[in-house]
């Protein structure tokens, strides 16, 4: 009798039943040409040990691929990621797959060392949520083999990496848009990682609503250096403390959103301002922000994976981009007029 701590294996189940190893396994994988009798001793001792065929390596020995997919996050505590994760992970388990997740902590060595791991575990694709720049080159190997990259983060872009992103430069647009349409002129920017695509293209959607505007102010405000709520809180603390300060700012992260909130709350000052990335309890805070639809994007990029071709090599599937629309939840906060 096996000990109670013992994982049981096919040999097991093969001995409490009086079988053969092979006749055990081939009750197991359903097989046919095995007597009834045989096939319920098998059935009945598999149920009494616990023991679970792995469906993975079955899998693998038909010719098939792993169900598991790679989900690369930088930052675990990001509303955006968690938020496309979650629908991620709903949309994988409705078409049989499992997200096996790391959280990189912006770390370009452990990501590609996770993307190494996914490739030997032949894991049938990766889906990037978030990645650091310097890690780009590791997907477009792995796509130029038999790999699914799908990729949430334009910084990925390459041969065979198939992009799902929102309108970048739209969103900024909409950002100021929404302030300058209520008389703001004088505004505060809050960024991060200047050189990354998608700060790149918030800010240029930011520069072209100011397009032919002399009198809008901006340039002066503009901080790229604030890497998380606690630094950005700092920048918004010393703004609403000065009298030369911006009357409207924009965030251009739900982190960077969040830290300016503290600021705020803290003062008892509260300038209009509109973020970009919903989060979780901007209703409650009445947050006007500029977001895109995590739970179509999350279906689109399993609709991809389930489309791949098991044949196609990487190199030679097109590599495809989406930029979704983007949209204003107007909340409060973003049609505040400046104050007289």
């Amino acid at each position: 009798m096996a000990k109670q701590n013992d994982r049981p294996t096919l040999a097991t189940v093969a001995s409490r039943a009086g079988v053969s190893i092979k006749t055990a396994s081939r009750v197991l994988n359903g097989e046919k040409h095995v007597a009834t009798s045989t096939a319920e001793k098998v059935e009945e001792a598999a149920s009494d040990l616990g023991f679970r065929l792995n469906s993975t390596a079955r899998r693998l020995r038909a010719g098939g691929r792993s169900p598991y997919i790679g989900v690369v996050m930088s930052d675990g505590e990001d509303p955006f990621q968690t938020r496309l994760f979650t629908q991620l992970e709903a949309e994988l388990g409705r078409v049989g797959l499992r997200p096996v997740v790391t959280v990189t902590g912006d770390d370009p060595d452990r990501e590609r060392g996770f993307c190494d791991e996914c490739l030997a575990n032949d894991m049938t694709g990766i889906c990037v949520i978030r990645s650091h720049p310097d890690a780009a080159r590791c997907y477009a190997e792995a796509a130029s083999g038999d790999t699914q990259i799908i990729s949430f983060d334009p910084s990925t872009a390459g041969p065979g990496v198939e992009l799902i992103t929102g309108d970048e430069e739209a969103a900024g647009r909409l950002a100021a848009l929404q302030l300058l349409d209520h008389g703001h002129i004088s505004l505060g920017v809050i960024g991060d990682h200047s050189t990354s695509p998608i700060t790149t293209a918030r800010l240029s959607g930011i520069q072209s609503a100011f397009a032919g505007r002399s009198d809008v102010g901006w340039r002066a405000y503009m901080r790229e250096d604030a890497h998380d709520p606690a630094s950005a809180k700092n920048v918004v603390a010393a703004w609403l403390g000065s009298r030369s300060g911006p009357s409207a700012l924009i965030t251009l992260s739900a982190p960077l959103t969040q830290g300016a909130i503290d600021a705020c709350r803290r003062l008892g000052e509260w300038p209009a301002l509109v973020g970009i990335d919903d989060f979780p309890t901007a209703d409650l805070l009445d947050v006007t922000v500029i977001d895109r639809d995590v739970a179509f994007m999350a279906a689109e990029a399993v609709r991809r994976l389930q489309r791949r071709s098991g044949s196609a090599a990487g190199h030679n599937r097109a590599s495809r981009s989406s930029d979704l629309p983007v949209h204003v939840i107007a909340r409060g906060s973003g049609e505040e007029s400046p104050e007289t």
